[in-house]
């Protein structure tokens, strides 16, 4: 019995293993191909973790959120996610924290899909939801930002 459960529990694992790299390379090759058509430099940052929140937040630039309004994303992305989840394990204010932490998720997400395709919210409901974020950057990743100029599409300074 025990092995059979032993089996189980490693073929669980290797089908979430299978899973996670298949979504790391959409979410990847995704942000690649949005960052060189935006002219970013450097489109390949979007295969490195923390870099790709970079990416992220130079393809949303600017937001706003409860009243705030928050540019300079590309540099504020990666601060506030690699931040906020070294202070989850503190204690009580850990909890607030991770709230915050996936209020912003969702509303960064939202923008991003606002920015590139008529169902951002679906596509930001659904992703919070099921986790499919990386499959909808992933289908959104050959789209033009929506209503943008031609100069709008000029690449972002870097930070």
């Amino acid at each position: 019995m025990s092995t059979v459960i032993a089996i189980a529990g490693a073929a669980t694992f290797f089908i979430l293993l299978v899973i996670a790299v298949v979504f790391y390379v959409l979410k990847s090759v995704a942000l690649q191909t949005l960052a060189a058509n935006r002219g970013i430099e450097n489109p390949w940052l979007g295969w490195i973790p923390i870099a790709d929140l970079y990416i992220m937040g130079l393809l949303v630039k600017e937001m706003d959120a409860f009243g705030y309004h928050l540019d300079n994303l590309g540099l504020w992305c990666p601060v506030i996610f690699v931040g906020g989840g070294i202070l989850v394990g503190i204690p009580v204010l850990g909890v607030l924290i991770s709230v915050a932490l996936l209020v912003f998720a969702a509303l960064f997400a939202y923008k991003l899909f606002e920015i590139y395709t008529s169902q951002a919210v679906l596509y930001t409901v659904l992703s919070i939801l099921l986790c499919l974020f990386p499959v909808f950057l992933f289908i959104i990743r050959n789209n033009n930002p929506i209503g943008s100029t031609p100069q709008e599409l000029q690449p972002p300074t870097a930070y």
